[in-house]
């Protein structure tokens, strides 16, 4: 499925979650706000800024799919099965406009995971590990942030407190991520949400299988 395909998928399943946010009587806190592809100028602009080339895919989805995008709802149901009791609300963003203030963000982040006063050795082998050559994708709500890297443009949750998810791989690309995040009715970005779908054992995403096909199951139930 090449990048474009991807994101009408995406559309697509945003309308599927949005008639299960009315059917459930959920809240729909924001709808979604898209905005046209950017320019190739516009992404030289902020390449400009920020001192080096972005990721391939994060430039398509930039100039082929949306310059920003921000969707975000809430569930009210207590009804959900326990094994998705950490799931509580569905959400998707980017912007190239403000990438350049997320980067400076994400570099003080990495900076204050690095110090050795304030860490264990664990979190800073990992953060030195996984933090050069990425860039935000998501500012997540917890104070952490969804990265996208270029090995191509692998998904990386960084935890700037350390947590079970710092420096897990929440896809092996960026169009790859997103499949499975729509597919998933876009779950929250917190590490607690996504852990419900984490292989801890594997270390890898569970991206398909029994409980992926549950809990969407779930969702159209």
């Amino acid at each position: 499925m090449t990048p474009t395909e991807t994101f009408k998928q995406l559309l697509a399943r945003i309308d599927w979650i949005k008639s299960i946010i009315k059917r459930k009587k959920w809240d729909l806190i924001i709808d979604v706000k898209m905005e046209e592809p950017a320019s190739e100028n516009d992404v030289l602009e902020v390449e400009n800024l920020i001192g080096f080339r972005l990721p391939e895919d994060y430039r398509t989805l930039f100039t082929k799919c949306a310059k920003s995008f921000e969707f975000y709802y809430q569930m009210k149901d207590f009804n959900i099965p326990d094994e998705f009791q950490n799931i509580f609300s569905g959400e998707l963003s980017w912007s190239l406009d403000t990438l350049p203030q997320m980067y400076n963000h994400y570099l003080l982040w990495v900076e204050a995971s690095l110090d050795p006063e304030a860490n264990d050795v664990s979190v800073i082998n990992v953060t030195e590990k996984i933090w050069r050559q990425k860039v935000p994708l998501m500012n997540v709500p917890n104070g952490d942030i969804i990265v996208v890297g270029y090995n191509p443009s692998e998904v990386v949750y960084f935890s700037h407190e350390g947590g079970k998810m710092h420096g897990k791989r929440l896809g092996n690309s960026l169009f790859e991520f997103l499949e499975f995040h729509s597919r998933i009715g876009f779950i929250g970005s917190e590490d607690w949400q996504f852990e419900v779908f984490y292989d801890f054992e594997k270390d890898m995403m569970v991206s398909n299988g029994d409980k992926v096909n549950s809990f969407v199951e779930w969702l159209n139930s």
